[in-house]
């Protein structure tokens, strides 16, 4: 946990720093209250179910109408995922994308800068119907199960703040919603109480509310999902009316809001007295009940559809509302599918000057570390922050001899870097827990290879990658197997 303090950290003092120099973001988001907007979504869990959802979010004269799906960050495939918003663009929906991590040791792993890098890059590439591109950034950390097995107010706060920096330079079109809380969660010692956590991510970030344009919140009908449609208590389905009082308390003015879970389990009509009578906020743009199938898992009891597909009376509801129809601003352009987007040694950025990250790296440390791989000692710069991971040596004219960029993740995956805006070529060392596990070797820049930068991808487990001159593998006569050690500067 020290360490993903130190990435956030990091990250927060080079936006403070870019913001020093006037490299600032800018916003272009369309406000999707200032349009006629089709309000009526559903939470689906998986890419083929956008036919079903826009049946049922455009029914009775709607279009555009909203769904709010989980991507994975293990579930990154470009082609998938463009067909995805290919299909809501045909079908007239405006998709949410809720971003989540992977699954381990009865925990979603915490995440961290680097996911946020992957995860702007790989979405900044993809065919988004709509101008706006809407982006959840991960789901009800006051829960430690959503949050690596802790509760940190402070990190999400920093992650918000590191998320601006990332997505925005990505795309000035990414609209960032914070996660929904879980307005029943008390504080103990697996989750925090969601006004307490707004508290501490102010009192530990106070610049958090300024990084999102959004807010997402849960609006279940509790105790037991099951209480009064009517209910007016801080547990109920206007649960987020306590929560925008709080955040006004603590400073902050209204902005978009985006209830984007919502079910209920009790018996009698909920939806339609819901819908047409109790979410009226006029700052509301869209509510999506979860789910809209779910199979025979855990969530069943809050499928609209069930096992067989049939329509439950919950979706009979929502399917008979008559609705509008939508005019959001739609993207400029539905481009054809290109390569994938690889992790980035080199990622460009429209609004950061080139190399101010890496100067910025050496005023912070201008002694090298002394990395010992193999036989030789290499002087290394060091990679552990986004916006220095995004950038790595693009646009440099050369590397020293016996220098190197390593890079160290906070974990280990199969890897991929590609060679945008490159100007040299370079080997790549994949190193895991201290040894040499494979080698790319003399990978040409984007001007050697017809302007399309080459990507290296690597399949087995790596924590640290270092990138080098091509020929230094060789020169050294580097082997699998050969120890790496990370020395620090004398």
């Amino acid at each position: 946990m020290k360490l993903l303090r130190r990435f956030f950290g990091l990250s927060v003092l080079f936006y403070s720093v870019l913001l020093a120099f006037g490299f600032v973001p800018v916003r272009a988001i369309v406000n999707p209250l200032e349009v006629p907007n089709n309000k009526i979504g559903v939470h689906i869990l998986d890419t083929g179910e956008i036919f079903s959802a826009a049946k049922l979010v455009n029914a009775n004269g709607g279009s555009w109408g909203y769904v709010t799906i989980p991507m994975r960050s293990d579930d990154r495939n470009y082609e998938k995922w463009s067909q995805f918003f290919y299909k809501c663009r045909e079908n007239k929906v405006i998709p949410i994308i809720r971003l989540t991590t992977y699954f381990s040791k009865d925990n979603w792993a915490a995440p961290t800068p680097l996911d946020l890098i992957d995860f702007a890059n790989f979405l900044a590439d993809l065919p988004w119907p709509t101008k706006n591109r809407y982006v959840i950034l991960f789901n009800e950390p006051n829960h430690s199960k959503e949050w690596g097995g802790s509760v940190s107010p402070r990190e999400y706060a920093d992650l918000l703040s590191a998320s601006h920096d990332i997505f925005k330079s990505r795309s000035e079109d990414f609209f960032l919603i914070s996660a929904g809380l879980d307005m029943s969660a008390p504080t103990n010692r697996t989750s925090t109480d969601a006004l307490r956590f707004y508290r501490e991510m102010t009192r530990g970030n106070p610049a958090w509310f300024n990084s999102i344009d959004g807010l997402a919140v849960h609006a279940y009908p509790n105790p037991a999902f099951s209480s009064s449609v009517r209910s007016k208590t801080r547990y109920g389905i206007t649960s987020y009316r306590y929560e925008l009082a709080y955040l006004k308390q603590l400073g902050f003015s209204p902005k978009p809001l985006f209830i984007t879970e919502t079910g209920y389990v009790g018996s009698g009509p909920f939806y339609a007295v819901a819908l047409t009578d109790v979410w009226t906020d006029k700052n509301i743009v869209t509510i999506t009940p979860f789910v809209l199938f779910a199979g025979a898992g855990e969530f069943s009891r809050f499928s609209l559809l069930d096992t067989s597909h049939n329509p439950r009376p919950a979706y009979n509801e929502i399917f008979a509302l008559t609705k509008i129809s939508g005019s959001p601003l739609l993207s400029a352009a539905n481009p054809a599918l290109s390569p994938p987007p690889a992790y980035s040694s080199a990622s460009s950025s429209s609004n950061i000057k080139p190399d101010i990250i890496s100067r910025l790296m050496d005023i912070i440390s201008p002694r090298m570390p002394i990395l010992q791989i193999g036989s030789v000692a290499v002087d290394v710069e060091i990679r552990t922050d986004a916006k220095g991971m995004a950038k790595g040596l693009s646009g440099r004219m050369s590397l020293p001899q016996d220098r190197g960029m390593l890079f160290v993740f906070p974990d280990s995956r199969p890897r991929n870097f590609w060679m945008k805006d490159m100007r040299f070529a370079l080997d790549f060392v994949w190193i895991n827990d201290n040894q040499i596990v494979g080698f790319d070797k003399n990978v040409p820049p984007p001007a050697k290879t017809g302007g399309k930068p080459a990507v290296v991808y690597f399949p087995s487990l790596a924590d640290w990658v270092l990138e080098v001159n091509a020929g230094f593998i060789d020169t050294h006569h580097l082997q699998i197997g050969d120890t790496v050690v990370l020395n620090s500067p004398n």
